[in-house]
């Protein structure tokens, strides 16, 4: 990976850490006001905004250990848009239980003043 590259996987990295440890401010910190997506819990439809993914980010379970991998990512830079490629592993404990999940993502990021700010994502 270039130094590019670098930061927009250390940024993917701190907005999915984010997501899962419910920290709002780091997560919009790092969101377009204007964020689009596709996912799951969208009935895959588009959804426009973060309102309602700060909705969700509020609500991670905070008392659940959790684990991710980014799984073979492909990071694509071009000047100030970037685009992340990979398979998301979460795997969740709570007392004696676990459960594991996998998605497939892409996230886009514009750099905006210095930082890479994620402006739509698609997830399934």
């Amino acid at each position: 990976m270039d130094s590019q590259q670098q930061e927009v996987y250390d940024t993917l990295l701190e907005l999915l850490h984010s997501i899962k440890s419910g920290d709002v401010e780091t997560y919009t910190k790092l969101s377009s006001d204007e964020l689009t997506c596709i996912e799951p819990e969208t009935g895959g439809h588009l959804v426009e905004g973060l309102p309602f993914h700060t909705f969700l980010v509020e609500r991670s379970p905070k008392d659940k250990e959790y684990h991710i991998e980014v799984v073979n990512p492909a990071i694509r830079v071009y000047g100030d848009t970037a685009y992340a490629a990979y398979t998301l592993t979460n795997s969740f404990w709570k007392g004696e239980g676990a459960t594991f999940s996998q998605f497939q993502e892409t996230r886009i990021f514009r750099k905006i003043e210095g930082t890479w700010v994620m402006v739509h994502f698609h997830r399934s």
